[in-house]
């Protein structure tokens, strides 16, 4: 950012990016800070010298456009854009027709749609795949769009469908430009026009060698998969906990993709790391003891109260009701619950489909809370909270007094902790394995239990058999370690459960090599029996071992690097440094930096070097007892198996490779920062850290081959990066209403939502590259870009100088070499006056000046692209608080930056402009050539760094004061981006009515159906067919109905009378009740109907009060009962339970043809949004008498014995136009008045008889062939279409 007159390189760089490139002034800003800062910072704060140049323009409204001769937009990480529209076909046009038919109670409605097919372009160059989608703004689920992605390839063909529209050979490839085609796009939801389509897309730094490899994307190839927690986090379909009728939550359902959790993070995962090829699967069983002998290892769950449908909870035969609960603080589960069996067969499945390889992880999480009793084998009073599980160790921890190590209490104690669970006692079944082995929680029913599940699975490729269980393997027994002889018959008995799969343990970065005895200078290789063991295929190591020893400020050992974030200098640290040629002996010693070398008097100093692996792994191992080197070796047999890193990872914290095993959770007692770490969130140390160990590792002289199989020392495609979360990015961090550990992921070790930025080195590199000059030095560059977007062609100088204002560095040439460097603010040099030489026509060999106030900027406005949301325009704004009328400048950057970042660059824009409004000029002698253009001097007190040089035989320097804190990073309190509100579609009820007529405008044979759902997913479709299959919709229904769950009895009463009895109790689903009075419950107000919600018998009542009584909660009082006839189906009594619609006119009829009355036909309803296909949507087969064609009962039914037998008679009901007193009778209602008469005797019916009037009589002629002794008469009205309606019954005597 400093300008260059001596060099003719200023001519060389202007061309435009997307056709020549360049255009790089050395200042790249200058006065040009104009364009980004509205002129009102000027060059004082990046460099003097250069042009203004407009950039940085940010895109609120991502409009897809579709313009001819408009640019390919440029991007470089994770971007949301809009693109441009290349193809479309013409419209399709389709219609769909509902209701109708003769008396039908909807009319018939045609809804014509419509639907396009389309190309959009992204952006020049290779993407490695496209992410969420929004359409007007709104996230849509990609699976809802027929789409295929063309990365940008040089060799990609076009796509068949342009081609089957255009001709074959008409269609062009677009090589070069990525970009996507739609096919079949519907357009009814948009209102039948093409929505604003908006894609997030990425893209990697381009392909190279690991030793040279820039981004995470193009390293790893493996990665750990977690939390291995959280009851359904593993299931690949959705799972739904009901908490009540109509009412449940998705259990593993958190974005707008609407399908489960785990596809939706794997889809990011193979996105945004492209070369991935293995996954380690992490499930977790509970410990709750740090003594092995009294350790209970077992599945836990987080709640009881809800069970998933389709996927109820179970691990090992163990249900939810019998497990117990994960333990408590401040009314939240600690951690998740174990993986329900069906999930972990889902997720092993799921995986292996889509092409990875999957190591099971089986992983202990102890679950010990702050406060308890415990007893602590290292001495504390009690067992600290949450402890790392390679701490579990005997009841007397070794090297405490009274420790039983070394003798047969020893082996008892870790005989208990692994238990006495057989491969035999475990059964496969569909859905997970049963146990029928001892009661007991041990580590074996685990190991074993997973190793079956696996095999149920289908198998997996790799399977750990314990994970960092340092405090047990090194527990010595009466004869040797018998920790490690029971991992060798694990091992042996999972080997032959699973047979294709490689075995191996993955042990600690401090336990792998051997074990020193406290208090001796003894080494023994305590693994090697387990590593030498036929059943494991491969030494598994937790690689966290450190690759810095940084400090803040220059004097500390390792400030000649510059920065910590030198990839060179991490990459010097993983087979050196710490660990390798020297270590602490003591806290002090770190803390004064005074370093012991490591050194053996055997000569072999690699057993001392944990870092040595290439050391361990070569040579033969013998144990060093007292000093003495065993002349046996042990079974170890150099080079001859594959070393896996079976967890490598650093935190995105400040100084976190000084200790990369670190973490931040409050909770846990294993929490702290990094040594001499500021706890500031740092991603890109987290990136070079892993750039390091694979530059390291691809080295064949670091990673030798071996000469006994077919392979490298350390096989990095089985190094797994610790962790990539299965709960989705950005949904995990930001929904702490679902998840507690959400704060952590600020500085810990996920890689979501960070694998897809990239160096700042990268990206300067490649817009260089692009414009034909030879690479740039980016040494000494550091930073990192999360995304960038440039939607218009312009110059490099337009490319470069947004990341030169957001980054804060320098670019010069030096020997015909572009260099650009980080400032700090550290001085190259330090000068005085006597120093300076007194330049041709100068008063003074140095001048000061200093800019008028009135120059000064105050207040700073920055507006920039929202990480980790969905890219939402932002703004951060900085003011000086010494200003009463700061003078405003309102700036643009065409970035992806946290808040944070984004109030952090405008602080440092506003700090810097003010310290920068003094200069300097002076001359140096030719002897000073060095000093060049972004060099920062001492001189008279403070630093000033160089902005300008001419060459006219004494170098002519021009410079602005800086301060080093100014690049300092500060805390600034970064809170979750927040997220649109977002409910998961949950499939609705479908209560089904066959109900009478209540007005008399309905039609009698179509039925009713009512929807409930809570929460409620907008408008709801009905579909019916009579196969399962060609469905055609019948209704939408945009409101639930007023439906609900009785809480109380509802006993019979009589009809036509006020039920006065006990309130009835419903809780609803949604929608209130209200008290209406008398009046207007004999007008017909306030009617509901009271079933079991899968039969036809339903009783229609009314109710006059209703009281709330908690929430949701009503009391009914003062009813009419068996209203319209249903009177007749009223049982003794309605149980808790009952089902309660509101005939308010939420439940709606459809048009069932008269002809499917009692045919059993399939339904199937669900969100409209949705497709029929989604497993929101419900299934059920039904059929229907049509109630509403169904006769009342009769009633006054009457038997008088006579001389000629008993005359029974009664009075007819009507169902239609029943009120009106008009007439001498009521209507029939029927095409002829008929009833059925039946005599049953102890349920057997005797005799049925048809009469064509209201009386019949029971002969004596009748009552002999019947038989003596009582009976019962039954009388119910026929109907012509419906057959006999509800009878009525009196008793006659014997």
């Amino acid at each position: 950012m400093a300008t260059l007159v001596l060099s003719a390189a200023g001519m060389a760089l202007g061309g435009s990016l997307g056709g020549s490139v360049l255009g790089l002034s050395a200042a790249a800003a200058g006065r040009a800070a104009g364009a980004m800062l509205g002129r009102a910072i000027d060059e004082r704060i990046l460099g003097a010298g250069s042009a203004p140049v407009e950039t940085g323009r940010v895109d609120r409204f991502r409009l897809t456009g579709a313009s001819e001769g408009t640019s390919v937009a440029r991007i470089h990480g994770a971007v949301r854009l809009g693109g441009q529209v290349i193809w479309a076909t013409r419209f399709q046009e389709s219609s769909t027709t509902t209701g109708g038919g003769k008396g039908a109670p909807q009319p018939e409605v045609t809804q014509f749609s419509y639907s396009v097919s389309l190309a959009v372009a992204l952006c020049e160059g290779e993407i490695s795949g496209v992410g969420r989608i929004w359409a007007d703004g709104v996230e849509i689920p990609t699976g809802d769009l027929q789409m295929s992605v063309y990365h940008g390839t040089e060799d990609q063909l076009p796509d068949p469908r342009m081609e089957a529209v255009e001709g074959a050979g008409r269609a062009p490839a677009y090589r070069g430009i990525a970009y996507v085609v739609i096919e079949d796009l519907p357009l009814g939801r948009f209102g039948n026009r093409v929505p604003q389509l908006s894609f997030e897309v990425f893209r990697p730094a381009p392909q190279r060698p690991d030793s040279s490899a820039e981004d995470m994307a193009r390293l790893l190839r493996g990665v750990a998969l977690i939390p291995g927690t959280g009851e359904y986090a593993l299931a690949t379909t959705p799972v739904y906990l009901s908490t009540g009728f109509a009412e449940r939550t998705a259990a593993n359902i958190s974005t707008p993709q609407g399908k489960a959790d785990l596809l939706v993070s794997l889809d990011s995962l193979e996105t945004e790391l492209p070369r991935l090829r293995s996954v380690s699967l992490v499930a977790c069983w509970f410990g709750d003891d740090l003594r092995a002998g009294h350790c209970r290892i077992e599945p836990k769950v987080e709640q009881a109260q809800a069970d998933g449908e389709g996927m109820p909870w179970s691990v090992s035969g163990l249900s939810r009701e019998a497990a117990r609960l994960v333990p408590r603080q401040d009314d939240q589960p600690v951690y998740g619950g174990t993986p329900t069996d069906a999930s972990v067969i889902q997720a092993i499945r799921e995986i292996r489909q889509r092409g990875k390889q999957v190591v099971f992880y089986p992983f202990l999480l102890m679950d010990q809370l702050a406060g308890n009793a415990l007893p602590d084998p290292h001495g504390s009073a009690g067992q600290p909270p949450l402890p790392w599980r390679g701490r579990i160790t005997l009841s007397v921890a070794p090297g405490h007094p009274g420790s039983p190590d070394g003798t047969a209490t020893a082996d008892a104690e870790v005989a208990a902790f692994f238990g006495r669970a057989e491969p035999s006692h475990f059964v496969r079944t569909p859905t997970g394995v049963t146990y029928s082995g001892p009661a007991e929680w041990s580590f074996r029913r685990m190991i074993l239990h997973y190793a079956h599940l696996c095999a149920q699975a289908g198998g997996v490729d790799a399977f750990c058999v314990g994970t960092e269980m340092r405090g047990l393997t090194t527990i010595r027994g009466a004869k040797g370690f018998p920790a490690v002889e029971a991992l060798r018959r694990l091992a042996a008995e999972v080997k032959a459960i699973l047979p294709a799969a490689k075995i191996t343990y993955a042990a600690d970065w401090s336990e792998y090599h051997g074990y020193q005895p406290p208090g001796t200078a003894d080494k023994i290789f305590h693994l090697d029996p387990l590593w030498a063991d036929p059943a494991i295929d491969a030494i598994g190591i937790d690689n966290y071992m450190p690759l810095s020893d940084w400090r803040d400020g220059t004097d500390h050992l390792d400030a000649s690097w510059g920065d910590i974030h030198d990839v060179n200098y991490l990459a010097s640290n993983v087979a050196g440094g710490e660990l390798y040629d020297w270590n602490y002996a003591s806290g002090a010693d770190r803390a004064a930096q005074r370093r012991t070398p490591i050194m053996d008097g055997h000569g072999e100093p690699w057993i001392w070097r944990p870092k040595d692996i290439k050391g361990w792994w070569s040579n033969s191992h013998h144990d060093r007892i007292g000093g003495q080197r065993s002349a046996a070796p042990t079974a170890w047999v150099p080079r001859s198996k594959p070393i896996w890193f079976t967890e490598i990872g650093c935190a995105a914290i400040d100084k976190g490779t000084n200790e990369p095993n670190k973490f931040l959770d409050p909770k846990s007692s294993e929490s702290s920062l990094p040594h001499f770490s500021n706890g500031l969130r740092d991603d890109l140390l987290q990136q070079n850290y892993y750039r390091a160990l694979f530059h390291h590792w691809a080295d064949p002289a670091n990673n030798p081959a071996s000469p006994l199989y077919d392979g490298s020392m350390v096989d990095m495609d089985r190094a797994h990066a610790w962790a990539w979360d299965a709960r989705p990015f950005p949904a995990f961090p930001a929904r702490t209403d679902l998840w507690g550990d959400g704060p952590n992921h600020d500085r810990g070790h996920w890689l979501n939502g960070r694998a897809s930025a990239r160096t700042l080195a990268s990206v300067v590199e490649e817009i260089c590259t692009q414009s034909g000059l030879p690479p740039p030095d980016t040494t000494r560059l550091h930073g990192l870009v999360r995304g960038m977007l440039l939607e218009e062609t312009g110059t490099a100088r337009e490319a470069l100088q947004p990341l030169m204002l957001a980054h804060g560095f320098d670019a010069a040439e030096r020997d015909g070499r572009l260099v650009f460097r980080s400032r700090n603010g550290r001085a190259d040099a330090a000068l005085d006056e006597g120093s300076l030489a007194l330049d041709r026509g100068a008063e003074a060999s140095l001048s000061r000046i200093r800019a008028p106030e009135a120059e000064l900027v105050g207040r700073v406005q920055l507006s920039f692209l929202e990480h980790g949301s969905d890219y939402a325009s932002a703004s951060a704004e900085a003011l000086l608080p010494d200003d009463p009328v700061p003078s405003l400048s309102r700036n643009a950057l065409p970035l992806v930056l946290r808040r944070a970042e984004g109030r952090l660059i405008a602080e440092r824009w506003l700090h810097e402009a003010r310290v920068a409004r003094d200069g300097v000029r002076f001359a140096v002698p030719p002897s000073m050539s060095h000093l060049g253009p972004g060099d920062v001097v001492a001189l008279g007190g403070a630093s000033w760094r160089i902005d300008r040089v001419e060459d006219t035989g004494l170098r002519s320097i021009e410079a602005l004061r800086v301060e080093p804190d100014t690049w300092q990073a500060a805390e600034t309190g970064d809170e979750p981006s927040p997220l649109r509100p977002f409910a998961a579609q949950v499939p609705v009820e479908a209560i089904f009515l066959d109900l009478p007529l209540l007005t008399g405008d309905e039609v009698p044979h179509a039925p009713y159906v009512a929807f409930a759902g809570r929460p409620w997913p907008g408008p709801v479709t009905l579909r019916a067919s009579d196969t399962d299959a060609d469905y055609r919709t019948v209704l939408s229904q945009t409101r639930p109905a007023t439906t609900g769950t009785t809480l109380t009895a509802l006993v019979a009463a009589e009809p036509g009378l006020w039920d006065r009895g006990s309130a009835l109790r419903v809780r609803l689903v949604q929608g209130t009740l209200a008290s209406v009075g008398r009046e207007r419950v004999l007008g017909g107000a306030s009617a509901a109907a009271i079933g079991d919600g899968l039969s036809d018998q339903w009783e229609v009542f009314q109710f006059a009060e209703a009281e709330l009584v908690a929430p949701m909660t009503w009391d009914l009082r003062l009813r009419l009962r068996g209203q319209a006839g249903t009177d007749g189906v009223m049982p003794a009594a309605w149980p808790p339970g009952s089902r309660f619609v509101l005939l308010d006119g939420g439940p709606v009829q459809w048009n069932l043809p008269a002809s499917q009355r009692d045919r059993l036909r399939h339904y199937r309803w669900g969100p409209s949004s949705r497709p029929s296909s989604d497993p929101s949507w419900r299934h059920r087969e039904a059929a229907f008498q049509a109630v509403g064609l169904r006769p009342y009962s009769v009633c006054h039914l009457r038997a008088r014995p006579g001389s000629g037998g008993v005359l029974v008679t009664w009075t007819r009901r009507t169902r239609i136009e029943g009120d009106s007193w008009a007439g001498p009778d009521v209507p029939l209602g029927e095409e002829r008045e008929a009833y059925l008469i039946r005599i049953i005797r102890n349920g057997v019916t005797l005799r049925d008889a048809e009469a064509g009037q209201a009386a019949w009589t029971y002969t004596p002629a009748m009552r002999a062939v019947d038989g003596p002794g009582p009976c019962v008469v039954e009388v119910a009205q026929l109907s012509d279409r419906f057959g006999a309606g509800p009878t009525r019954s009196i008793a006659l005597p014997g």
